[in-house]
């Protein structure tokens, strides 16, 4: 019986200078469905241009482009963005909308939806940490949390082999690839990565409009958690979509001090909280309903009970 492959495909947002944090998005899509993803944001393109360009391709659902087009006598460079002869409230529409195809995707398989994911490491967290020690913890996590997938759909019999394609960085391809090589072969703070088809490879974003969703995911992210915007509008749209099992989504995570202290009470955060205190309960049998808000004095007395997790850092 033919499986297929489930690909994942990833986008980072801050890496260049600043307080803000490093983050990850991804978007985990089995192959039969690529090509229908594809098609579907090229016709959402088409559609509020009101014409088929012949540099279609050259629209790219780039978001922070979108949001901030530039003409040339706006830029140092002299380069314009191809949206800057977009109308605005356009390019804006067309972002939300593709925000909402990506979360009601309908896949040929309804067991193999699209699955989103995300990490975002604050430099709080782990301070002595350099830039690269972060961005190699924030993709250990991504891809430890896409292997943990792959595990669960093998034993329901469905695709359980993954293929990383990542947006172009060429300053840090190799090291990624070396990663997780590593990783691969033996487990590190996460655990061994045993359902990868290969290393992840490189591809130019615009080339395909599904390194595009990484790129809408992973911009999501850092607008919820980049202050002074902290803009969670499409953040809020697309959590549904996040990787979510057992009633707990595990696959959007906050890395921050402010966890520990008690102090963050984003959807992230709350979840992992859950998810700690479910592990913590099970032993004595205790039940934790992941649909209920939990209080700031539960939230102490879970905090209090559940163990140092040394993979996340004081």
């Amino acid at each position: 019986m033919r499986c297929g492959i489930c690909l994942l495909f990833v986008d980072e947002s801050g890496t260049h200078g600043g307080p803000h944090p490093f983050v990850l998005g991804a978007m985990a899509i089995h192959e039969d469905d690529a090509a229908l993803m594809q098609k579907a944001l090229d016709d959402l393109v088409v559609r509020h241009l009101s014409r088929v360009p012949v540099n279609l391709e050259e629209y790219e659902l780039h978001a922070s482009e979108m949001r901030n087009a530039k003409k040339p006598d706006e830029t140092r460079t002299g380069r314009a963005s191809i949206w800057a002869n977009v109308d605005r409230p356009l390019r804006l529409a067309l972002l939300a909308d593709a925000y909402k195809l990506v979360v009601n995707f309908a896949p040929t398989n309804p067991k193999l939806p699209i699955v989103l994911f995300g990490v975002a490491v604050e430099k709080a967290f782990h301070s002595a940490w350099s830039e690269q020690e972060r961005e190699r913890f924030a993709y250990e996590v991504l891809l430890g949390k896409f292997d943990v997938m792959l595990k669960t759909l093998r034993r329901r019999k469905l695709p359980n082999r993954g293929l990383v394609i990542h947006d172009r960085r060429v300053v840090a391809e190799r090291d990624i690839q070396s990663w997780v090589t590593a990783w691969r072969a033996t487990a590190e703070r996460i655990g061994q990565l045993r359902n990868l088809a290969d290393v992840p490879l490189f591809a130019d974003s615009r080339a395909t409009r599904l390194l595009q969703v990484a790129d809408l995911v992973s911009y999501a992210i850092f607008r919820r958690y980049n202050a002074p915007a902290n803009d969670s509008t499409a953040f809020d749209l697309m959590w549904p979509a996040f990787h979510t099992e057992s009633g707990v989504t595990h696959g959007c995570v906050h890395y921050t001090p402010s966890y520990r202290q008690g102090a963050c009470q984003c959807a992230p955060c709350e979840q992992r909280l859950k998810a700690e205190a479910a592990r913590s309960a099970k032993p004595s049998g205790a039940k934790l309903s992941t649909k209920e808000p939990i209080g700031p004095t539960s939230r102490t007395r879970i905090r209090t009970r559940v163990l140092h997790d040394a993979r996340e850092g004081e």
